[in-house]
């Protein structure tokens, strides 16, 4: 076979994010109509809800779950405002006579969430005497938007709430095309469910059924519009994002819970073709919440609290079907004409799929004891890079037209090494590890990963005890010892009360006799031991009716046994070198499969890290020592648990817990000592205790402290809820520090922000992880045709690749990974997709620092090597594609928010996108850098 020249590399001339800003003098006036929140019945409110023995916050009504029922019942409504007190609390195209659905809304919120315990109060008549709406005619400007004293802009209401509407209905109206599969005949664009964040997408409509392995389900694409904002960047931004809509076709198995202490949910998408309820002048899609509970064929639907009561008092009732029938037949009610009723429901409803959620294997009988076989969604997640540059280029003109342009591309920050400094561990140190109830083939399996994959020799004990191994390398050893607990793991039947409180009760007792077995048959010892425990998966323990122990053993091991927990399901099948897939395959020659020994070298190294084996941290500058720090700030019910993690200049990793009433001294303890104190309950503060918790936060900062110190601070969680205010967009100032739980809403009260001089040796970086709020990442160059063949360019190491010809499903750059061609079957299903049109450069995939205005980057860690689809398919030009995983460049934004004099940000920037590849248990980058990605994993032993 006559082998592929390569094709000139095509050198990046910036980095393309695609953004669309305002322009200066740009203006967008609208007609509308607002009202007001009825002035009289707003005290009456607030006085129910401070009589509300469940209200955390007196002064606050929870206007959140007004917005979100108006929103989901009235497409109508463009916008609704969370301040009742506001000018404009409704906003819509035109006034509306018909007040039903708002009047039905404000009942259910008011009985449900504000005063509950006023079940005599006659609310309804109330409220139907109360609200007179007065509609008032407005010409907001939706591209408003003022400057903040730090350079930040400071979008209006109207922009932040509807101009993200106008710009989608302007794509629907209009009948804009990509260029790809919505060409397709009887494709169109319609409006998403509106957002209480102003944030709206269009879906591709209709949806396409898929099919893989017996899986089933629907699937789309959508693209997302919303307002943006970016520190010291005075421009008012908007981002749209392709996403993935997979929906369900066959009955759901399994729909996971997304809190301990919430019950699960979903969402159902309502599509009506002429509108929903009276008939809006476009097509619409609603979001319909409902609440999960039980398992499988046992498993139930109904709506939130408080849409029954609204839904079946509707004009049109009889346009949302209920809950539990979409359970039992997704595919009918998706698409009416498959069912063969010929009469289907409107709107049609699709359950929205998310991860983790299984579904029954359409036509599986079940085996011989007749359980049925279960399985996930056909659809890939992701898209391409050609897919968002399409995106981007086919929106440009549409934007344009309404003062919009795009962005310039950005400059790289170039490192002084693309290599990452070496990793060094403690050296010397033995590592004591248990393995529990081990099959012979995954005891086999530890061994293999032990010396062929650590490097570690295998020492014969002395005493020719069979139950005790060590293994001895250069840097740690490890000691490891076969346990067996025996029916200790097994699961214990389910507590089968009718009652919830004994049910509790009994569930509780059952947990606690089953950790005092623990506690007998393993005592704790003088340092924590890993345990690595070898149990069947949830189903299995679904199937028996029994309790799955894996929650309880993470709850129970750490504080009474002084055991760390690493959960692994059993090594049991046999390899076959036949199989396609090389994880298969058998490992060098053993009976174990290559897959196997990936998941046990996982879940060990992670153990090891659970145990304290971590990096030294780099020096930044490549000289100065340098104590890393960050709090993590986890949520637990009506509780926070802030953690404070420490990296010592000489290895060391700590961590540190809030003071609380039980436990009102908290020292600094070593960071594998960290999971038994939470599994005692300690660390937790409440939520509306603010105080307590912005004093800790500025214990954190080490104010008395002179030697050389960073903090990373993670927006997304410290700079709500008045906890450090300073680190939102409108206030960050660079070296002008403000303490955490300071409010900067006053212009009368402004305080005095601290400088470098004054708090020596501290640096802090604000990192924004959110990925709302943040654009993807493109390398661009020269068009293929202008390229000029380049030797020596920088990224030939892999750190970026690129592409000279969009629709290629092979990769010719060289960069790691990526020259992988797709099968025949695929790529004769792209070549006979509709052509995305050419883009006029060069593009590919770019990893690395980006600056952002003063004092900000953009960072974007290199593409995961299990990311394998060649960056020329695209997922928008047809279905064909629809079943791969596509891989997006999420960036993260990192401010150099204080620095020392001296101090360069760039190399503070750079060093913090270092930190997200500096593991010791992974070689995997984290969205999160090393010190917060620790926080992260804790979690788990929070009970």
């Amino acid at each position: 076979m006559t082998e592929r020249p390569k094709r000139p590399r095509i050198p990046f001339s910036g980095i393309q994010f695609p953004l669309f800003a305002a322009k200066p003098d740009g203006w967008w006036p609208c007609e509308l109509h607002s009202a007001a929140f009825p002035a009289g019945l707003l005290p009456r409110l607030e006085r129910a809800w401070a009589s509300n023995p469940k209200a955390r916050r007196k002064d606050r009504l929870p206007t959140w779950a007004l917005t979100e029922l108006l929103l989901e019942l009235e497409p109508a409504l463009l916008a609704v405002s969370t301040d009742l007190r506001a000018d404009a609390w409704l906003r819509a195209m035109r006034p509306s006579a018909d007040t039903t659905v708002v009047a039905l809304a404000l009942e259910a919120w008011v009985c449900g969430h504000v005063a509950p315990h006023q079940g005599d109060v006659p609310w309804g008549e109330i409220i139907g005497e109360a609200l007179q709406l007065q509609w008032k005619p407005a010409r907001p400007d939706l591209l408003e938007r003022g400057v903040r004293a730090n350079s930040t802009a400071e979008p209006s209401e109207a922009a932040y709430k509807m101009l993200a509407t106008f710009l989608a209905a302007s794509w629907v109206d209009q009948g804009r095309r990509l260029g790809g599969r919505d060409t397709d005949q009887g494709s169109s664009w319609v409006m998403g469910p509106a957002s209480p964040d102003g944030d709206r997408s269009v879906f591709l409509w209709p949806p396409t059924r898929l099919a893989r392995s017996g899986e089933q389900g629907y699937s789309t694409h959508y693209l997302r519009f919303n307002v943006v904002t970016l520190p010291h960047d005075e421009r008012l931004l908007v981002r749209v994002i392709p996403h993935v809509a997979r929906m369900a076709a066959t009955q759901p198995a399994y729909i996971p819970r997304r809190s301990h202490y919430e019950p699960a949910t979903a969402t159902m998408l309502l599509y009506a073709p002429s509108g929903v309820l009276r008939g809006t002048e476009r097509d619409t899609l609603l979001r319909a919440p409902v609440t999960v509970t039980g398992v499988k064929d046992e498993m139930r639907w109904t709506w939130k609290p408080g849409l029954p009561q609204i839904l079946s008092r509707l004009p049109s009732s009889d346009l949302f079907p209920l809950p539990d029938q979409v359970r039992k037949d997704p595919a009918r009610f998706a698409s009416p004409s498959e069912a063969g009723d010929g009469q289907g429901s409107k709107p049609r409803a699709f359950l929205q799929h998310s991860t983790g959620y299984n579904y029954f294997k359409e036509d599986e009988d079940g085996d011989d004891s007749g359980a049925r076989e279960t399985g996930g969604h056909p659809t890939g997640t992701g898209f391409q890079p050609i897919d968002h540059l399409t995106v981007f280029e086919a929106l440009a003109p549409v934007l344009e037209e309404h003062h919009l342009v795009p962005v310039t591309p950005a400059q790289e920050v170039k490192p002084l090494s693309r290599r990452l400094p070496k990793k060094r561990t403690q050296e010397g140190v033995e590592y004591p590890i248990e393995l529990w109830h081990a099959t012979p083939r995954t005891a086999d399996a530890v061994h293999l990963v032990l010396t062929r994959i650590l490097g570690l020799v295998h020492i014969a004990a002395d005493d020719d005890d069979a139950l005790e191994s060590f293994y001895r390398g250069n840097e740690f050893s490890v000691r490891l010892r076969l346990a067996k607990p025996g029916l200790l793991l097994g699961g214990w039947p389910k507590a089968t009360d009718s009652d919830p409180d004994k049910r509790r009760r009994a569930r509780q007792a059952a947990l606690e006799e089953r950790a005092r077995l623990w506690q007998d048959e393993f005592p704790p010892g003088d340092r924590p031991v890993g345990c690595l425990i070898e149990l069947e998966g949830p189903g299995y323990y679904k199937a028996a009716r029994l309790e799955d122990p894996k929650k309880p053993l993470k709850n129970a091991l750490p504080s009474r046994c002084n055991r760390l927990v690493q959960i692994v399901k059993p090594v049991n099948r046999d390899p076959n070198p036949d199989a396609k897939s090389t994880g298969l395959h058998p490992f060098e020659n053993t009976e174990v499969r290559k897959q196997d020994i990936e998941r046990i070298t996982a879940a060990l190294l992670d153990l090891l890290r659970q145990l304290g084996r971590l990096p030294v941290v780099p020096p930044l500058f490549g000289t100065a020592p340098l104590e890393v720090s960050a709090l993590w700030l986890s949520h637990a019910g009506p509780h926070f648990v802030p953690m404070l993690l420490r990296m010592r200049t000489d290895g060391t990793a700590t961590g540190q817990l809030i003071p609380s009433q039980n436990h009102p001294v908290e020292p600094e303890i070593p960071i594998e000592l960290v999971p038994a104190a939470l599994t005692e309950g300690r660390g937790k503060v409440k939520r509306t205790d603010q105080e307590a918790l912005t004093c800790f936060l500025r214990g954190a900062l080490a104010e008395d402290d002179t030697h050389d110190r960073l903090f990373i601070a993670r927006a997304a969680t410290l700079r709500n809820k008045g906890i450090w205010p300073w680190l939102s967009n409108q206030h960050i100032t660079p070296d002008e520090l403000v303490w955490p739980g300071v409010s900067l809403t006053d212009p009368e009260a402004m305080p005095v922000p601290r400088t470098p001089a004054s708090l020596r040796g501290l640096r802090i970086v604000r990192i924004n992880d959110n990925n709302d709020e943040l654009p993807h990442g493109f390398g661009i160059g020269p068009a293929p045709e202008a390229a000029e063949p380049a030797a020596g360019l920088d990224g030939a190491d892999g750190r970026q690749d690129q592409e000279d010809s969009p629709l290629d499903t092979t990769d010719g750059s060289g960069a790691v990974g990526d020259d992988v061609s797709g099968e025949v079957g695929d790529v004769a299903a792209a070549n006979s997709a509709p052509a995305l049109p050419e883009l006029p450069y060069g593009w590919g995939r770019f990893s690395g620092v980006a600056r952002w205005k003063e004092r900000g980057y953009l960072a974007i860690n290199p593409r995961p090597d299990t990311s394998q689809l060649p960056k020329g398919v695209s997922k928008l030009s047809g279905p064909g594609n629809d079943s791969k995983n596509g891989q997006n460049p999420t960036s993260l934004h990192i401010h150099t928010s204080f620095l020392q004099d001296g101090d360069d940000p760039d190399q503070v920037a750079l060093y913090v996108q270092t930190l997200r590849r500096f593991h010791s248990h992974t070689t995997k980058a984290t969205r999160l850098p090393m010190i917060l990605h620790l926080g992260k994993l804790m979690e788990e032993y929070i009970p």
